[in-house]
């Protein structure tokens, strides 16, 4: 069984093909919100827990989890000719979590879906990750991820120091089939570009966590 663990190390992500099979997808986009370009709380879903539990057993992923991780969100995003977006270089900085907590270590505080965010500590968002399950084939025509390898080890980056890291190192865009998943550091630098085909691109996009947080944060009760 290969271990994904080093090049997530070194680069901040790593891509597993065949993550499920095949006859597992069609399953999957029957479950799917009908008419939904996306959603941040589809892991209230039971079938949506259920695979997050699958997903987090699976040995190819266990090594790159915290211990005792669980999985603290899923988010929908569905792509399409219709829905397209363009997503520009950025972070993921924000968790959810339970309330707010009184700490100058905490910041950003926002509310998405009526679910409670903030952007926590940086020793938190190194110990999280994030699991991108595809549903479709994903290229640089209908939405890849580009990534900017081994920025995940900067820490938080303002928009200029982004931008001049991608600069030095340049980016590389991540193809995934169809039941793959693309490990991933958030606090890898990425971005995508829209659609220019007529191809969905469908991605389930988990994150996993340690179980207890530090600064009295809290995950959402479901979650935990």
């Amino acid at each position: 069984m290969l271990s994904y663990s080093g090049q997530l190390a070194d680069a901040g992500y790593a891509v597993i093909p065949g993550l499920i099979e095949q006859d597992d997808i069609s399953d999957l986009i029957h479950n799917l919100p009908a008419s939904s370009t996306g959603t941040r709380r589809i892991l209230d879903a039971p079938w949506c827990a259920t695979l997050a539990r699958r997903i987090a057993r699976d040995q190819r992923v266990g090594d790159a989890l915290p211990e005792n991780a669980v999985a603290v969100q899923c988010t929908l995003f569905s792509k399409s000719k219709e829905a397209n977006w363009l997503v520009p270089l950025h972070q993921d900085l924000s968790i959810p979590v339970a309330e707010r907590v009184n700490s100058e270590e905490c910041s950003g505080w926002s509310e998405k879906e009526g679910e409670l965010f903030v952007q926590p500590p940086v020793c938190v968002l190194e110990q999280l990750l994030a699991i991108r399950l595809h549903l479709d084939d994903c290229d640089e025509q209908n939405g890849a991820l580009r990534v900017v390898p081994g920025s995940h080890r900067l820490g938080r980056l303002n928009s200029n120091e982004s931008h001049q890291e991608r600069n030095q190192r340049g980016t590389v865009v991540v193809r995934i089939p169809s039941g793959g998943a693309m490990l991933m550091r958030p606090l890898l630098l990425h971005a995508s570009s829209k659609a220019n085909v007529d191809r969905p691109r469908r991605v389930l996009h988990f994150v996993f966590g340690p179980r207890k947080l530090p600064q009295k944060l809290r995950w959402p009760s479901s979650h935990r």
